[in-house]
């Protein structure tokens, strides 16, 4: 998934006829800068030239359906009507501006246009007053249910912790009683899950200590929401929110004793990363939340927003350059630091240029793809199902960017044990991808390939064996046969084949893939050595386990050298060669 990067620029000086005018324009720059759209996408929204909507936005009076129109593509709907007729106020004042004498000094109003010029005034400032309300509303509940996550997760993750208490005593006299024998696996076995439990109290205890802070941030945020809520009680019962749904509700339990379901080395363990994981998600989640509604509530009530505030702040600790610095360690092949970095910006873009700005939006999208490829999908499909709905309402439904949020939602779905819903997924979007982006395009090409990867894993892989011949085709026709996606596309498909029964063909497929691997990227690239892998596990399951033993021998150096004994691959190797995976 590539990655996102956006920015922007500032405002031009406001050039108005009139004080009311410079106001208006002020006003709609205010919501332009709110939403995060850029020039180029909102004068598409609008049916409007890029150059009218500059120039009405630099103080030309606007016409009233460009103020609607912009209006609604910029202002959250509960908002629209209000902020709608304060902007038709301030263009009538610009068109109606005070008289001026021959020697340019405004005449004195009669009565009934300084009742006008009056009523206005206290309309704008009831306005403002209802726009307060109605944000300090949201903030009340936004801590509310930040407060009652922090709440809830302090409570699992104390009884997660005395639990985890007594599986480390018990695994220690476990391990001490298998050192009274001779060396086994059995007691590798128990070192091992003792190391898991010993690093997972850790992340316990780190999550507990932050959701502990979270307590207490999030008290004094609502002692200073009510303070303002107790001077505008009047409309606090028509305003209320009642959306209090918490995220924390589809927190798993900690189970007693383990599920069935898969077998697992370790169940307890995998039950335990997937609450902390979750924990995480939610913790992480409300960080953000908390750290903006405490930049929210240090600014003053009625201050001035700024024409266009800096999308980065100068410096080498400027946003701009972390984020630059996060992405590159992503790609460089160390997404877990990467997802830790960008968490830790991700309040920063919040608070500086708004949760809506594609800046921030990519900043999110690049934590969840790092998120992904550290090795949690299940919480990167979270993520990314967010920012479907982020991505829609800047950027439209058929943008490349929303539908990158798609794809990246169904992939991670299949990585997290669902490939039926990604393949469903998936489905539906290929024609999406076909019709914005064309046939041909590397998107479209990878969303086949994905989706006939998840088809073969939902256990059809004869299906996935015919789309990824077909897919191979094309991308040896467009991308050539040497590119990493064909090469990617060419094992699937021997893998898929093997699945579907034909063990002989998929060996031959895998010998020439491998000739192929070695030549265009070199024996150690990781992907060669995934073929071998790949290939290694096809002999086994063809039933030649003497082969299939004695390929993973030679192969496990390698993988050790090159991925690291504790990457995913190389454990998996083991067990293969032990006969146990």
């Amino acid at each position: 998934m590539t990655p996102k990067t956006g920015g922007g620029r500032p405002w031009g000086p406001i050039r108005a006829e009139n004080p009311a005018a410079r106001e208006l324009a002020e006003t709609l720059r205010r919501h332009v800068d709110d939403s995060g759209k850029t020039l180029a996408v909102l004068s598409g929204e609008i049916s409007m030239s890029k150059a009218q909507t500059g120039a009405y936005l630099a103080g030309k009076v606007p016409t009233q359906a460009f103020i609607v129109a912009l209006i609604k593509a910029t202002v959250r709907p509960e908002l629209r009507v209000r902020r709608k007729e304060q902007a038709l106020a301030l263009r009538e004042q610009a068109l109606r501006p005070a008289p001026r004498s021959a020697t340019g000094v405004p005449v004195a109003a009669g009565p009934g246009a300084g009742y006008a010029v009056e009523l206005a005034a206290a309309q704008a400032r009831q306005i403002e007053t209802y726009d307060r309300l109605t944000r300090a509303l949201e903030q009340r509940a936004e801590v509310e249910r930040a407060k009652n996550n922090s709440d809830k997760l302090v409570m699992v993750l104390l009884s997660m912790i005395h639990q985890l208490d007594r599986r480390v005593a018990g695994l220690v006299e476990e391990r001490d009683q298998l050192r009274a024998q001779p060396r086994s696996e059995a007691l590798e076995d128990a070192e091992r899950k003792l190391a898991r439990a010993e690093e997972q109290e850790q992340r316990a205890r780190a999550e507990l200590r932050r959701a502990e802070e979270k307590q207490r941030q999030a008290e004094d945020l609502e002692a200073r929401v009510t303070d303002q809520l107790r001077r505008l009680t009047d409309e606090l019962d028509r305003l209320r929110a009642d959306d209090t749904t918490s995220p924390l509700d589809t927190l798993p339990a900690l189970p007693d004793e383990p599920e069935a379901g898969p077998v697992s080395a370790d169940p307890v363990g995998d039950d335990i990363d997937a609450v902390l994981a979750r924990a995480t998600a939610v913790n992480d989640e409300d960080n953000t939340t908390l750290n903006r509604l405490t930049s929210e509530l240090n600014e003053p009530a009625a201050g001035v927003v700024q024409d266009n505030p800096p999308d980065n702040r100068a410096g080498p600790d400027s946003l701009e350059v972390r984020y630059a610095h996060a992405v590159s360690l992503g790609e460089a092949g160390d997404p877990g630091q990467a997802a830790t970095l960008l968490r830790e910006l991700l309040p920063d873009f919040t608070r500086t240029l708004g949760r809506n700005h594609l800046s921030t939006l990519y900043a999110f999208y690049n934590y969840a793809v790092n998120v992904g490829a550290a090795g949690a999908p299940d919480q990167a499909a979270g993520l990314f199902k967010g920012l479907i709905t982020d991505f829609i309402g800047v950027q439209g439904p058929d943008h490349p960017d929303t539908l990158d949020a798609r794809h990246s939602y169904a992939v991670n779905l299949g990585d997290a044990g669902d490939p039926e819903r990604a393949a469903a997924l998936l489905s539906k979007l290929i024609p999406d991808f076909t019709r914005v982006q064309g046939p041909d395009h590397p998107g479209t090409l990878e969303a086949r390939h994905n989706y006939a990867v998840n088809l073969g894993e939902a256990d059809d892989p004869g299906q996935a064996a015919a789309l990824l011949a077909e897919i191979i085709h094309d991308l040896t026709r467009t991308q050539g046969p040497d590119h990493p996606s064909t090469l990617l596309a060419r094992r699937n498909h021997a893998a898929f084949v093997g699945m579907a029964g034909d063990q002989r063909r998929s060996t031959a497929l895998f010998s020439g893939l491998i000739l192929d691997h070695t030549r265009a990227l070199g024996p150690d690239h990781p992907d060669t050595l995934h073929a071998r892998y790949s290939h290694a596990i096809t002999m086994r399951e063809a039933g030649h386990q003497r082969q299939a033993t004695a390929m993973f021998n030679e192969l496990l150096p390698h993988l050790t050298r090159v991925l690291g004994p504790g990457h995913t691959t190389t454990i998996a190797a083991h067990s293969y060669r032990r006969g146990t995976g």
